[in-house]
């Protein structure tokens, strides 16, 4: 099950929780509220740092979004802090540089 938090950040962005899992049977309706926010020209962020789980086609969507923004030249950004298990998938398929391209680290941070 994924529950989607929305917040104003102090920078003015729109930061997207994903709270939860984050799998097949829920990527339609994420897919649908980033398409929504992307829609209203915000600055949006994704927060992955209370997501307990996510599969392939979560990390698809994602890294999807990130390139059709990108493209767009729309502001879509995931932040840094993510959960545990967020960064074990992000090292095991390496794809640090997609989500924070130009980030010499390339390493993400799991909240403590």
């Amino acid at each position: 099950m994924l529950e989607l938090s929305e917040r104003r950040d102090a920078d003015g962005a729109v930061c997207l929780s994903l709270i939860g899992e984050l799998d097949l049977s829920v990527t339609d309706r994420l897919r649908l509220h980033l398409d929504q926010l992307q829609r209203s020209q915000r600055r949006v962020r994704i927060d992955l740092s209370q997501l307990e789980f996510i599969d392939c086609s979560g990390v698809a969507l994602i890294l999807a979004a990130l390139r059709e923004a990108r493209g767009a030249q729309r502001a879509l950004e995931v932040d840094r802090h993510v959960s545990p298990n967020v960064s074990r998938v992000i090292s095991l398929v390496q794809i640090a540089s997609d989500l924070w391209p130009g980030d010499a680290l390339g390493d993400c941070v799991a909240p403590s």
